[in-house]
Order: structure tokens, then sequence, then C-alpha cells
């Protein structure tokens, strides 16, 4: 392994990252679902839980409750190795990426937890003026249906941990 190489715009040290075989390729090609809404202006409009329902039927392992005081919705991935849950992570980045929007994600071991809501949205007022807030939005929508449609991806290749069904 080659020594580190200081970047001169900081004082951080880029160290090479050798390849590793044992992490699986990327399964960053899927396709949207067809129910993905368009991405929304910033800021957006708070969603109501009458809006969000209708996505709740083709999000089925999405739940809505509450992350530090706010309205959000969540997620946990079973995955049958390590790599596998690492490997989701870093595709999901490609998602995130892509639309600005960054939801809170946490690996414990062959689990991978997803709560998003949005920071900066809105509330109409009853006189029309918009009322900052935090919650559920277009953007929290558009990354669970795309984070569902990455998890297919793995299930497809067997690459998830089958639980038990709820008898």
């Amino acid at each position: 392994m080659s020594a580190p190489t200081p970047d001169p715009t900081t004082s951080i040290l880029k160290l090479p990252i050798p390849s590793n075989p044992d992490l699986p390729e990327s399964q960053a090609t899927f396709s949207d679902p067809p129910n993905l809404p368009p991405k929304p202006a910033r800021p957006s409009p708070l969603l109501e839980t009458p809006d969000i329902q209708p996505y709740l039927a083709s999000l089925q392992n999405w739940t809505l409750g509450d992350v530090t005081g706010h309205t959000a919705l969540a997620r946990d991935y079973k995955f049958a190795k390590f790599k596998y849950a690492v490997q989701f992570f870093n595709d999901l980045v490609g998602i995130i990426n892509a639309d600005n929007h960054h939801p809170v994600v946490t690996i414990n071991f062959r689990d991978v937890s997803v709560r998003t809501y949005t920071h900066v949205a809105y509330k109409l007022a009853q006189d029309g003026s918009k009322l900052s807030g935090q919650g559920v939005t277009g953007f929290d929508i558009r990354l669970a249906l795309r984070t569902e449609a990455l998890y297919d991806a793995y299930v497809a290749r067997g690459w998830h941990k089958v639980l038990p069904s709820k008898a």
C-alpha cells in the first residue's frame, strides 16, 4: 500500500482505498417506480396524513411515526450478510444525493434503518401565509419509493434476510 498523500487544500490525508473482492457489485441499476411523484420545489409543502396514506399502500413496510418530534417515514431493512447492508447503504447514497435529500440512516450489523422527514418545509396558514415546519413532504415519499425499488433489486439477488411471516 502506498503512503498517504497530503491534500494541499485541506489538512486531511487522502488514503488509497484498496478494492475489496468480498463486497458485492453495486445494485444501483434499478428502475424508478411508476408512481414516483415529481421532485418538489424547496421549500416543500408538508403533507397531511390523508395525503400520505395512498403512498403507504405501496410502501407496506414503511410506517408513519415520530422522529425527534417531527412526523417521519420509517423503515428497517434486514440483510443476509453485513457486506450486503453496507453495499445497500452505499447504493442508497446515490439516491439520496440525486434528490439532495438526506435522511437518517443507521447500520447495525445486518440491519439498515431509514428515517426520513424534511427539515425545510411549510404549512399554509388560514390567511394563506407559509408557516415553516418540518415533517413529511414529497421528497420523503420519493426517497421511500426509490429505496424500496433498490431493496427489491437486493431481494431479487437473495441478499435480504427472510423474516418469519406474521400469522
